[in-house]
């Protein structure tokens, strides 16, 4: 209950050593991708995370995906809640109907939240 304060996490019971970092646009927009864990890795200088923010992480079947920052929130609410963590564990979240928009004359990507049943 307490090893969480050294900075660990959550341990989602996932060896993720071999994975590799993707991007939402390297996933098939159509696809549905259960979540087996997420984090969010705010240990870079002052002033990247003023310039860019955190790193937000979800952590998929064969992959660590990198999801926008604007997700922190949502993603923090999560890992702040013990029944959210347990139905990530129990693989009842995964996220879907991955779309593009366009902002400041780029292409960016976002997804929707699902509740797997």
């Amino acid at each position: 209950m307490f090893a969480e304060l050294n900075g660990g996490g959550i341990d989602w019971g996932i060896n993720t050593d071999d994975f590799s970092y993707k991007k939402l646009q390297d996933l098939d927009l159509n696809g549905k991708y259960v979540v087996k864990g997420m984090f969010i890795n705010r240990n870079k200088t002052e002033k990247e995370l003023k310039e860019y923010g955190a790193s937000v992480v979800l952590i998929l079947d064969d992959c660590l995906l990198s999801i926008p920052n604007h997700y922190e929130t949502a993603v923090q609410s999560i890992l702040d809640d013990p029944d959210k963590v347990a139905a990530v564990k129990a693989g009842k979240c995964a996220i879907s109907d991955l779309y593009t928009y366009e902002s400041h004359g780029k292409t960016c990507y976002a997804f929707r939240w699902i509740d797997v049943e």
